[in-house]
């Protein structure tokens, strides 16, 4: 006897996720996304991952199972993702932004192809997918390469890192909308995001709220198990729903006394550029800004106009900006160099 035959509705049907991996997977790369998926299937009730370790020691998390399920639907909800369409893997599954894409597909019913991480990711030319997950890195690798056309995403979301000027002035001409999101591993992935090219505020999603203590953004999201949490980063919080990310607090130059965030200068120049802090006996920290090859100074001067006198850097420099695995600009390196370069002149 059926369950409808004894009076019980059936159950419903559970969407079914359909998972890839192209030939070039590596072993390790298989089994770091089985792993997973055999986590997700097991019923179990916490989940372990580790934080990217880019802006201290790398730290130890247990994730409960709803808050990750909750994290995944509201991304599956706010992208309008259903059973069928088609998502790739770009991203490595041991970390919060890979993790999620696979969970997502798991409770979407998506088709992930798993490809392997790299830089300029092996998408196929023609090959349409719904959603896509990338850092900037591989969204600027793609941007460049006159094989690839941006029609084939639907929706793009970038996460890991902030977007470089130039970068979102490209991403913001691609036909279909590209999102950066703000999280991080202890909010399970993005609780705010912005569209390139609309400017630079964040929206919350639903049931995400903000508030400030001091100059740190706050977040609350209880779905998430986030309650109250203190953020080392620096915002203006517009409403309970709403901020502008000012930069990293930890990465602040003092200068005369006063707060600079580099990241705001950069966002202000317009073009591929690094603003750094080097000692100064006149100033405790030097405002330096190192811009890529072939930038135009006279341009970069008259955007910094709109900036207090105070923000703008005491010293223009031209050097090839290194970049970090995660492919945020590797600040140190630019820092001693800077600082070698002006005690020579």
């Amino acid at each position: 006897m059926d369950a409808v035959s004894r009076g019980r509705p059936p159950k419903p049907r559970l969407p079914k996720a359909e998972l890839e991996f192209r030939a070039a997977c590596s072993a390790a790369r298989r089994r770091e996304v089985e792993d997973v998926v055999a986590w997700w299937n097991s019923g179990s009730a916490t989940y372990t991952l580790h934080t990217s370790g880019s802006t201290g020691a790398p730290k130890e998390l247990v994730l409960q199972r709803s808050h990750i399920e909750a994290s995944a639907r509201a991304t599956i909800a706010f992208f309008g993702l259903s059973e069928g369409q088609r998502s790739p893997l770009l991203l490595s599954a041991k970390r919060v932004g890979g993790f999620m894409m696979v969970v997502r597909a798991l409770v979407a019913g998506l088709k992930l192809d798993i490809l392997p991480v790299e830089r300029r990711p092996a998408t196929r030319p023609g090959l349409r997918y719904d959603f896509v997950a990338l850092v900037p890195e591989q969204a600027a690798a793609l941007a460049a390469d006159p094989k690839f056309n941006p029609k084939d995403f639907r929706c793009t979301l970038l996460g890991g890192a902030d977007v470089r000027p130039e970068l979102e002035e490209a991403l913001s001409k691609w036909p279909r909308p590209v999102y950066h999101g703000y999280g991080m591993t202890e909010t399970l992935s993005h609780v705010a995001l912005r569209r390139l090219g609309h400017g630079r505020t964040y929206q919350g999603l639903p049931g995400v709220l903000f508030a400030q203590k001091g100059e740190a953004l706050v977040v609350d999201n209880p779905a998430r198990g986030v309650r109250g949490l203190v953020t080392a980063d620096a915002a203006n919080v517009m409403s309970f729903s709403e901020f502008e990310w000012l930069g990293r607090l930890d990465g602040a130059v003092v200068s005369a006394g006063k707060k600079i965030f580099p990241e705001v200068v950069e966002s202000a120049s317009g073009c591929e550029g690094v603003a750094v802090g080097i000692p100064s006996r006149e100033w405790g920290q030097m405002l330096v800004w190192v811009g890529a090859p072939g930038f135009d100074s006279n341009q970069i001067a008259l955007k910094w106009e709109a900036l207090p006198s105070w923000q703008r850097p005491k010293h223009v420099l031209e050097h090839v900006i290194p970049y970090l695995s995660s492919g945020k600009p590797d600040r140190q390196a630019v820092a001693r160099w800077a600082t070698q370069e002006l005690d020579l002149r």
